[in-house]
C-alpha cells in the first residue's frame, strides 16, 4: 500500500522504514515530507537499505538532482552513500557539470559532491568547469 506523505509536521507514520516505500522512492523523493523522511533515514541506514533506495532511484537520479526536493536525497547519497554509489553519481555528473552548475538545485548537488568525493573524482569534475567559470559566475 502506498503511504501518504500527508502528515503532521515532518513525521510520517511512526515506525515507517525505507523498505515500506519500496516502488515509490522516486515519488517520495519529489515530495517535501517524503524527501525529508528519506534524508533522515539515509543518515542511519544500513548499506542494504541504501542499496534498496539507490537501486530504485536508478535512472531518475539525474532528474532528482534538479528537483526542488529530490536534490536533497542525492546530496545525502554523496554524504552517506557507499563509495560505489558516490562513484556512480559522479559518473552521472560527468558531461553535465555546466548544466547543473547553472541550475538552481543542481548547483547544490555539485557543491555537496565536491565536498564528499575523493580528490581524484573532485579533480575530474572541476576540470569540466575550466573555461566556463565566468559563465557560471555571471549566470543569474
Amino acid at each position: 500500500a502506498v503511504v501518504s506523505t500527508q502528515s503532521t509536521g515532518n513525521n510520517l507514520s511512526p515506525g515507517l522504514q525505507l523498505k515500506n516505500l519500496q516502488n515509490h522512492i522516486v515519488e517520495f523523493s519529489k515530495d517535501q515530507h517524503g524527501s525529508r523522511f528519506i534524508q533522515q533515514k539515509l543518515e542511519k541506514a544500513t548499506d542494504g537499505e541504501k542499496n534498496l533506495v539507490f537501486k530504485e532511484i536508478g535512472t531518475s537520479a539525474y532528474g532528482l538532482m534538479t528537483d526542488v526536493f529530490g536534490n536533497y536525497v542525492i546530496q545525502k547519497f554523496f554524504e552517506y552513500g557507499t563509495d560505489a554509489q558516490k562513484a556512480e553519481l559522479v559518473s552521472l555528473l560527468k558531461g553535465r557539470m555546466i548544466h547543473l552548475a547553472l541550475q538552481m538545485y543542481g548547483c547544490r548537488v555539485i557543491q555537496k559532491a565536491l565536498e564528499c568525493v575523493t580528490k581524484a573524482q573532485r579533480h575530474e569534475l572541476v576540470k569540466e568547469l575550466e573555461g566556463n567559470v565566468l559563465q557560471c559566475v555571471l549566470d543569474q
